[in-house]
């Protein structure tokens, strides 16, 4: 038994050097070489060389929750700073997580195709347009369109989806993830799909980008394209025969079986899984609302796998502040499908049913486990104690991107925003008070305001409304006295730019929702009172006298009159 154990555990240990000497570089040509195709800046080039380290750590974290899954009928087991919270913003409209209900991979589809389609009846009315394409994007189209595939659709889907492929080529699970998402995209495709030529296109695309391209960068890309166009040739035409087998399985029941779904699935779940009745303690008629929203979610999987991705980014967003454990979708999914299981014998169907909810599971457990920070966790618990030892782990830099912004995918919550709605007071105290805090190094000055601002540019409302005992915190946070004294006298600096004007250079509301709050305490502090002193001095009082000049003269005349007559 030692000399088998022995052996074993020497194979083991041999198979993981030999994966981590043949691929490890292969990994690191990937990252560094899409970063260079995609015009990503030094610290995003960084960071793509530290992927495949990262990824590991990633796997690893997944392996748990997705074995879960994987337990229950599944599959095989698949699984940030302010700036990109602006750059979320230009991308799209502002919803309450920060993001929004369109689908970003439908928008950038639109947006290529548009190009292409530019591009190409600009070629033949206009021929001063020799622009040169300088990304991956601009190159492939361009590529694509000189080697006869243009009108090939469905390498369109392959595009918009490439970036997030490419980077979690070290992640198996985040990789297989997106390649089951990638193809039910694709089965919208009505034609003959020919994977190698997506690869002759994007081997062509590289080479042109990559200033040091080689024979290392060459089998690498290769490699990458060989797994995903394995990933992908395994679900080729099943979707759409799911989809079909799961409509039709729906459309068989009726309103008596829609009950039994909505009782029996909390009672398989409570059975397999005791503690999960500590998370869902709603009203009968809102678990009923989550169960019919469930089965609805399943089949729209098949037939908008865009907006579902975008939609399940957000609802996962959502159980980030609701804290739910990773552990419990396992048995949730089990539950679901020994429930189906009892209303139909058609195993299409059932194969269909526990296949897409696997990948919603799949899907829910990543964003939270990306959307889980620390910083999250304190707000769980309303610790402002955590909070800080949370924060102070950030660099100064980052600290407040780390409080006010969670980013997975195209769907960002604030976690300030959370604490405030959620009631954790004392988290969100701590958050402002950190926010609110001046601090510096060798080269520059740390200062939370504008950042909160940017991101909250109505935080004062919802302070107003949904939490008044912060608004002093935040007023007091806005001025700046110094410790050191002159002939008796400390300097004050007041920062007062964001309660005066808004981002678009208009007078800002918060006046109005000061006064609207009707707490004279916060009227009189100094921060509302040289807003207020100062907007009238300097702007209002001119605007009042004009308007009321007309007023004063008819008055003087009248008094005038009156003393004459």
């Amino acid at each position: 038994a030692k000399d088998g154990w022995s052996t074993f555990l020497n194979y083991v240990g041999g198979a993981y050097i030999y994966v981590r000497v043949k691929f490890a570089e292969r990994l690191k040509v990937i990252a560094s070489s899409w970063a260079q195709a995609t015009k990503k800046t030094a610290d995003e080039v960084e960071g793509a060389e530290q992927e495949a380290k990262e990824g590991e750590e990633g796997k690893e974290g997944e392996e748990g929750a997705s074995g879960a899954i994987e337990e229950s009928g599944g599959g095989p087991a698949t699984s940030n700073g302010l700036d990109a919270t602006q750059a979320a913003k230009k991308k799209k409209g502002k919803s309450w997580f920060g993001g929004s209900s369109k689908n970003s991979d439908s928008k950038g589809k639109e947006g290529t195709g548009g190009a292409g389609e530019g591009a190409g009846s600009e070629d033949k009315t206009d021929f001063r347009n020799t622009s040169v394409p300088t990304t991956y994007e601009e190159m492939f189209l361009f590529n694509s369109a000189v080697m006869g595939f243009g009108n090939h659709t469905w390498m369109q889907e392959v595009l918009s989806s490439f970036d997030a492929i490419v980077s979690n080529v070290s992640n198996s699970y985040r990789l297989q993830e997106e390649c089951d998402v990638l193809s039910l995209r694709m089965a919208k495709y009505k034609g003959n799909i020919n994977l190698p030529e997506y690869k002759a296109v994007m081997l062509a695309s590289m080479r042109s980008l990559c200033k040091d391209w080689g024979s290392q960068h060459e089998v690498s890309w290769s490699w990458l394209w060989e797994n995903v166009e394995r990933m992908l040739k395994a679900l080729m035409g099943k979707p759409a025969v799911q989809e079909k087998a799961l409509a039709a399985l729906y459309a068989s029941l009726d309103e008596a079986a829609l009950m039994v779904i909505r009782k029996e699935v909390y009672q398989k779940f409570f059975a397999l899984a005791p503690a999960g009745q500590d998370y869902f303690k709603q009203s009968t008629t809102r678990l009923y609302f989550i169960a019919d929203k469930l089965v609805a979610m399943t089949l729209d999987m098949y037939k908008e796998p865009k907006r579902m991705v975008e939609d399940i980014s957000a609802l996962g967003l959502r159980h980030v502040g609701y804290g739910i454990p990773t552990d419990l979708f396992g048995p949730f999914v089990t539950g679901c499908v020994q429930v189906v299981r009892m209303l139909t014998d058609d195993d299409a169907a059932e194969e269909a049913f526990r296949w897409s909810l696997n990948l919603i599971s799949r899907m829910l457990t990543r964003v939270i486990n990306e959307g889980s920070t620390i910083v999250m966790k304190a707000i769980n618990v309303n610790s402002a104690k955590m909070l800080r030892k949370a924060v102070a782990c950030a660099p100064r830099g980052k600290r407040a991107s780390w409080m006010l912004n969670i980013q997975v995918g195209t769907q960002a919550i604030s976690p300030l925003m959370w604490a405030i709605e959620t009631g954790s007071l004392e988290s969100a105290r701590a958050i402002i008070q950190d926010l609110l805090t001046i601090r510096a190094d060798r080269d520059r000055y740390y200062y939370g305001m504008d950042s909160m601002f940017e991101r909250h540019p109505d935080v004062i409302q919802r302070l107003c409304l949904d939490a008044p005992a912060l608004m002093p915190f935040l007023l007091d946070g806005l001025i700046w006295r110094s410790r050191v004294t002159e002939n008796g006298q400390r300097r004050v600096n007041y920062y007062i730019k964001h309660l005066m004007v808004d981002a678009h250079g208009d007078f800002n509301k918060t006046i109005e929702w000061i006064t609207d709050n009707q707490d004279p305490k916060l009227v009189c502090h100094p921060i509302a009172s040289i807003v207020t002193d100062m907007i009238w001095s300097r702007v209002a009082f001119r605007t009042f006298l004009y308007g009321k000049a007309w007023f004063l003269f008819t008055l003087i005349v009248f008094i005038c009159s009156q003393a004459i007559m």
